[in-house]
This record gives structure tokens, C-alpha cells and sequence, in this order.
């Protein structure tokens, strides 16, 4: 992905040249590269418009936000890896991106991880959370790519059972980043939006009409989420919360 491969793959020369021990990282893949994209200049101050707009709503804060689209095919997990990779490579944060689209899970593919372990297992154990996570090259980027087919997520995942989980991964990262799936397909991001800080709505231009995407915002919200802002995919509009009134 442009110039931020580059900058994992150089991490990588210069870790092999002092010989330290090895860690998975985002190699380019020669047959077929993820979705033949590069993520040029603009799209990085894109992601860093982004960054600042999200900073400004939940200021001097760990924060643990959920990305999701009201359906298939928006680009809400291109969307949260970019904006993973640029506040992990561009502005040095420490980033945790958690794959939830258990419905399709793309990260691993993308990533060219192999998961070994699901939702539930993480849960249990806390060794087993720190064995599941991926280190993306040189960087400050961990991710956690959820097992194709595992099921449904654990309903104590977004329990009060589980507030302390998420306090101990705001500890240690600056950004926590969930990729859901899509509200038309699956519950669970509307049910994770309720113990989040934050909840960027992904909507592709054109295609996701007013009225439904007024329903997402509406489940969201009467489910305790807080909306930040909505993305319009493909154009790239970021739209401050009290746009949502024009919904």
C-alpha cells in the first residue's frame, strides 16, 4: 500500500540486518496485491483528517472505536486497516485493530495472518489474547484476525462482565479499533456500540439512502452508541455529529 509498505518493508530490511527475532509483517503480495490499491497522499491526509476529527470529539483519551456500515460492500474494513496504518506508521500510536465481522472476515487475508484462535478463547484467557495478536513489521500496529467461520461473537464480549477487558487494552493502546459487520447482516456492532467511546458510521456514496441510514444511527444511539461522525465512502466526506439532524 504505497508509501506506507514501503515503510514496513524497509522496518523489515533493517530488522534483518541486525538480526533480531522475527515478526509477522505486511509482506506485498506478487501474484494478486489486496485489492490492487495503493493508499496515495491524499488518501493519507485523508486518515489523518480523520485522526484530528476524532481527537477533537474524544480528546486526551485511550479510545476504543467501532467502525461499521449499514451493508455489504461499504469499505468499512479498508477503511478502519488505512486508518489503522497511518496513526500507527504516520503518527507513531500505539493501535490494536480487532477483527469482529466474524460474517466475513477480511483482515487476516489481508494481513496474510493465520488465526488460530476465536472470540471466545481470547475471552477466557488472557494468554491467550497476547498469543493471538499479530505485530504488523516495525511498527506500533498489533492485530487480532478473527477464525473464518467462528461463530457468532460471545454475547459477554459487550457485558458489563467485560468493562474490565476493555480498561486493561486502553492502558496499553491509543487507539482500539473494532471492525464490525455490517448492521444489515449481523446485531453484534449495534450490541458493541454501547461500550465503545465512539462509533464511525460507513456509509458508500450514493448507495446508502437517508432513511437507512437514519435507521443505523437511530439503533445505534437508542442502544447507548455515540455517533462521532459518518464517513461517505468512495468520496470521502467526514461530517461533524450535528449534521445528523439533516438525516
Amino acid at each position: 500500500m504505497g508509501k506506507i509498505f514501503e515503510a514496513l518493508e524497509q522496518a523489515q530490511r533493517e530488522q534483518e540486518k541486525l538480526k533480531k527475532p522475527p515478526v509477522v509483517v505486511v509482506p506485498l503480495h506478487e501474484e494478486s496485491p489486496p485489492q490492487d490499491r495503493e493508499l496515495n497522499a491524499e488518501q493519507e491526509e485523508e486518515m489523518l483528517l480523520l485522526h484530528q476529527n476524532l481527537e477533537a470529539l474524544l480528546p486526551n483519551t485511550s479510545k476504543a472505536i467501532l467502525f461499521i456500515g449499514a451493508q455489504e460492500g461499504e469499505g468499512t474494513s479498508t477503511l478502519v486497516r488505512d486508518f489503522a496504518l497511518v496513526s500507527a506508521v504516520r503518527l507513531k500510536k500505539s493501535v490494536l485493530l480487532l477483527d469482529a465481522d466474524y460474517r466475513n472476515p477480511t483482515q487476516h487475508r489481508f494481513f496474510r495472518l493465520h488465526p488460530k484462535h476465536t472470540w471466545d478463547e481470547i475471552l477466557r484467557n488472557k494468554r491467550t489474547f497476547k498469543k493471538a495478536l499479530y505485530r504488523i513489521g516495525d511498527t506500533s500496529l498489533q492485530v487480532f484476525p478473527i477464525l473464518p467461520n467462528s461463530g457468532s461473537l460471545p454475547r459477554t464480549l459487550y457485558s458489563a462482565e467485560k468493562e474490565g477487558f476493555w480498561g486493561e487494552l486502553k492502558q496499553k493502546y491509543d487507539l482500539i479499533l473494532i471492525d464490525s459487520a455490517p448492521v444489515a447482516i449481523a446485531h453484534d456492532g449495534v450490541d458493541l456500540s454501547r461500550i465503545v467511546d465512539g462509533v464511525v458510521l460507513v456509509l458508500e456514496a450514493e448507495k446508502t439512502r437517508g432513511p437507512a441510514a437514519k435507521s443505523v444511527k437511530d439503533r445505534i444511539v437508542n442502544n447507548g452508541g455515540k455517533i462521532l461522525g459518518i464517513v461517505f465512502n468512495k468520496r470521502r466526506y467526514y461530517i461533524p455529529e450535528w449534521m445528523y439532524k439533516r438525516l
